[in-house]
Formats: structure tokens, sequence, C-alpha cells
């Protein structure tokens, strides 16, 4: 089933029982199976400068007139997700899928994450498109086609070509790609790149949007045994609503979440010293994580499903206050009674969409200021987003 392929697309690597059946089933196929290999692997421009990707821009080696750009990617994909050949339409599919997740991917890195990414994918498509128009042309062609509702490209964006071919594989292509049952999830990250390099926010990005939630949430027995991407998938609602100013959804998708996590997520005091010259400890405010009860079994069965921890070595390290006043954090009465349980990147994530949810949803005040810092007290946001997936990383830069 292509649910076994899709999943550990979206996850970004295999665990050990899928390593041996992608080893017997998925990655001998001749056509698509390299291109997962590389995708999983994180070389994102092999997929794309493959002879696979270059026989499908390639299309029929024409050039209609009056086509522009984003007409004829459509009509190359559409042509070779329905041409009847030697592969199956199953793999055909899935090469479709490498190419849009490697747009998304490598355009991420251009623009937000680096390093800077030395791709020519003009160099992909035939002759004679090319011929007639200057790279400047070419670019100048794909921000207009990138433009929606009125509201201009911001003009320094970086390799806008991988963001315009991954939205007409995602928004035009889909209906020939009905088997792909997780698809949808990518679109929604289509619409937070998009949106980002927007002037204002788009009505049709949003209304994409709420058609790609609806879509993944009607698909949601394939991830019933799914519990960390379920969590992420919430997490990135979330985030997209938050977006669009939609604080009830997010809201909604924050408690799914925490639901799903079986995590409780307070504040609460504590008393503590602030300074180096307090005597007495006083009340301070903390952030409380705890678990349900019986959740340490479940959190065992899916830790192979969630990324391996960096390396407390490869972490920012903490930078020291040298106040001669302030401690460099809070020094607590009881600090075995706080100690925060060992968290999967997934429930990390979520730590830190809980509090972007509240810091949206409050006024900007010394209070609000005090309260995030409770947060940032427990669980630094830069270990957080050193272990979290890139979507969210994006999202608050």
């Amino acid at each position: 089933m292509l649910i076994s392929v899709e999943i550990p697309v979206l996850r970004g690597f295999l665990t050990a029982s899928e390593a041996t059946n992608w080893t017997q089933d998925i990655v001998t196929d001749a056509e698509a199976g390299p291109l997962l290999r590389a995708l999983l692997d994180g070389d994102f421009e092999a997929v794309l400068l493959s002879p696979q990707v270059a026989n499908v821009l390639t299309g029929d080696g024409s050039c209609r007139e009056g086509e522009d750009m984003e007409a004829y990617l459509e009509r190359c994909l559409l042509l070779y997700l329905t041409a009847h050949g030697d592969g199956q339409p199953n793999n055909r599919e899935l090469v479709v899928l490498a190419m849009a997740v490697s747009c998304l991917h490598l355009f991420a890195q251009s623009n937000w994450t680096g390093p800077p990414v030395s791709l020519h994918m003009w160099d992909q498509l035939p002759s004679v498109l090319l011929s007639s128009r200057s790279p400047q042309l070419l670019t100048e062609a794909t921000l207009s086609s990138l433009l929606l509702d009125g509201e201009s490209v911001y003009s320094l964006v970086v390799n806008p070509f991988l963001l315009l071919l991954a939205r007409v594989i995602l928004t035009k292509c889909s209906a020939k790609m009905e088997r792909l049952q997780l698809l949808p999830w990518w679109t929604l990250r289509y619409i937070n790149l998009h949106q980002q390099i927007l002037e204002a926010r788009s009505p049709q990005l949003l209304s994409l949007a709420h058609c790609s939630m609806d879509r993944v949430l009607k698909c949601q027995s394939a991830l019933s045994d799914q519990r960390s991407l379920a969590i992420q998938f919430h997490l990135e609602c979330a985030y997209i609503s938050l977006t669009y100013y939609e604080y009830g959804s997010a809201k909604e998708h924050i408690n799914t979440a925490k639901e799903l996590s079986g995590l409780h997520i307070n504040m609460t005091g504590a008393l503590g010293k602030r300074t180096r010259f307090q005597e007495k400890f006083l009340a301070q405010l903390l952030l409380e994580v705890k678990r349900q009860e019986g959740e340490e079994k479940a959190d065992q069965r899916v830790s192979e499903t969630s990324p391996i921890p960096t390396p407390q070595a490869n972490l920012p390290k903490d930078y020291h206050l040298d106040d001669d006043t302030l401690l460099d954090r809070i020094t607590l009465a009881e600090p075995d009674l706080y100690q925060l349980p060992d968290l999967s990147a997934e429930e990390q994530a979520l730590v830190l969409g809980v509090c972007t949810d509240f810091q949206k949803n409050n006024p900007v005040h010394k209070l609000t200021a005090e309260e995030l810092l409770a947060f940032t007290s427990v669980s630094p946001l830069t270990v957080l987003l050193a272990r979290i997936n890139w979507f969210s990383t994006i999202t608050l830069t």
C-alpha cells in the first residue's frame, strides 16, 4: 500500500521494521526506488537532478504558443501521470511525490534554514522553452505565477521555481494522485511556505488550507497507530490557524495534540530565588509538565517513530549572564519536584506550540513576558528548536 511509503516520507526516516519492507518491496523499483532512497537520505538535490525528473519536465519536448511556465509544468506532469508505459501508475505517483517533497525542503533550505542551495532547475527544462527567455525573464514569470489575490511576492525570494513546481504538483495534479492519502498534508506545508513570501494573508491559501485539513482528517485511520505523526499534524494545523488569526481553531488543534500526547502542561508556583543576595525563597512562576498515569509504556511503543534526540554536545551552549545580581536561572527550594520528564521531539514541539499559542493570544505586557519566561526556563527554546521538524522552525523565524 502507498500509505506504507507516505508515512516514512512524512516522518523523514525509516524505523527498523520499515527498513526491511522497503528493501524488499519499494526501493527495488527502478523508477521510484532511487528517488525515495535519496529523499530519505536528505539528498534532495539528487532527486531533482535525476534522469527521472528530467524526463518528467521534458514532457513531449514541445512548448505551445502563449503557454506560460505554470501551464507548461502542469501539462508535463499530467502527461507523465496519465501515460501508459512500463512503470505502474503507483510508482509514477511516488516519483511526483518525491519531486514535490524535495522542492519544499530545498525551498525552505534556500530561504530560511540554510545552507545555500546551488541548484539550477532551469537546466532540467527543454531548450525550446528556454530559447526565447533569459534567466531574469524566467524568474519574473515564476514570481508572477506565485502572485495570489493581488498580494505581491517578496522580491528577494531565492529559487522561486521550486515553490512553483511544488504548487503545480500539489494543487493542479492532486486529482491524478488520489491514491496518496496524505498528499494534502504536504499541501499544508506548501501553504505555509507560500504564505510567508506574500505581503498579506491570502484567502485562496486559507480556503485551500481548510480543504487540505479536512482531507487529512478523513484519513485519520491511516495514522491510528502513528501517535507521533498525529501530534505533529495537529501542531502544524495549529500554526496554520494562527497564521490566519483563527485562534479558536488553533486552540482546538493544540488541545487535541495534548490529548494524544498524554501530557499535562500547566503553570504552577514554586519557591525559589532569582538573585544572588536573596535570603528567602519566594513564589516563582514555573511550567509544570507531567505525564498521565500509564503513559510511560505508550511512550516506549512510539519511541522508534520519533527522531533520535540530538546529542547534548551538539546543542547550543548556555550563555552565562555574569550578572552581579541576577542568577543564571531560578534556584528552586525543591528542584526534584519539578523535573521535566524525558520528552520526545514531538512532545517538545507541543510544549513550544503551547507557548506560541499563549503568546499569540495575549497582549505585549510584563505579565505576559513573565509567563513566557516560565516556558523558556523549563524548556529552553534553543533546545526545542534543535530537535523539532523544519515546519515549526520556519514558522517561528
